[in-house]
């Protein structure tokens, strides 16, 4: 869970500290984007295959979470310098830059009372608001824990019937002391030939549990897409535009201070989307590689 923590302070008509900007994280130094184009337009469709084998999903929401984080790191640079700007502006001639603020208030009266009035909603309504965006984003990242607790109980009860079998073939047989899953699917030398169709047998069970589980949660019409529809909807309808109050504040305070705001844009849908491909790809690293019984397994 991640949240901005946006605050005010009256000061001189100051009403975005330091304190709004975002941390960058630590990169390399970097040119601007070519393109302001919404991360989200890089970010892959979400599979619907039971096994990961049977699509390419997981290499190319890596390859798109690397796009978007470079993105996001070129532009915190762009994003810096601005801000490091307005710091320099600001700390070279406080007076100065105080009576520039106040003029341009006075230049602009009806907006200076907006931004008045924004300031007393925000003294007055901030730390409500942040306790509150902090309670919904908990409240959906709880969600997903439970959504995947749900399908690990479906697919444990859709199991239990080969785990059922491979219990009374341990106890009937006894393999050797910590065989598993090699043991099972290609045997030992001189095993009784009853073990094998046996072991195959269990082997067919568990992939016929599965696929049946993965119809039920990994389809498009299935509670893993469904959740992920609620937890995008959340960043985009949520937590972008709480966000985006803070970065309109800070771009009022460089305006203020007559520093120059070209090339700035948010960052906050490039986190919104990296969030995104990180909860997916929690639910959909899960998925089993491949069916037990395949090419190297043939089950008889």
């Amino acid at each position: 869970m991640r949240i901005r923590v946006c605050m005010t302070a009256a000061a001189a008509g100051v009403f975005c500290a330091q304190a709004l900007a975002a941390a960058p994280a630590a990169k390399p130094a970097a040119a601007a984007p070519a393109a302001a184009a919404s991360p989200w337009a890089k970010v892959p469709a979400l599979p619907t295959a039971c096994y990961s084998s049977q699509d390419k999903w997981l290499e190319q929401n890596s390859a798109a979470f690397d796009v978007v984080q470079n993105d996001h790191y070129k532009q915190n640079d762009i994003n810096d310098a601005i801000r490091q700007s307005a710091t320099d502006t600001f700390g070279a001639d406080p007076m100065a830059a105080a009576q520039r603020m106040q003029q341009a208030m006075m230049d602009d009266p009806q907006n200076a009372q907006k931004m008045m009035e924004q300031m007393r909603r925000q003294a007055e309504q901030g730390p409500a608001q942040v306790t509150a965006q902090l309670d919904k984003e908990q409240k959906i990242e709880d969600e997903s824990k439970a959504v995947i607790r749900q399908y690990e109980a479906a697919l444990e009860k859709a199991m239990a019937p080969g785990n059922a079998r491979l219990a009374a073939l341990v106890k009937k047989y006894s393999p050797p002391e910590g065989a598993g899953d090699l043991w099972l699917r290609y045997g030992e030398p001189g095993e009784p030939a009853w073990v094998r169709p046996e072991a195959h047998a269990i082997m067919k069970d568990w992939d016929q549990a599965y696929v049946a589980t993965c119809a039920q949660w990994w389809s498009a019409t299935g509670p893993i897409h469904a959740y992920m529809k609620r937890y995008k909807d959340f960043l985009v309808l949520e937590r972008i535009p709480y966000e985006k109050k803070g970065d309109e504040a800070r771009l009022d305070h460089y305006r203020q201070l007559n520093v120059s705001t070209t090339g700035w844009r948010t960052t906050t849908d490039y986190e919104a989307a990296e969030d995104y491909m990180k909860m997916a790809l929690s639910f959909f690293e899960t998925r089993e590689a491949a069916p037990r019984c395949g090419p190297e397994t043939r089950c008889q």
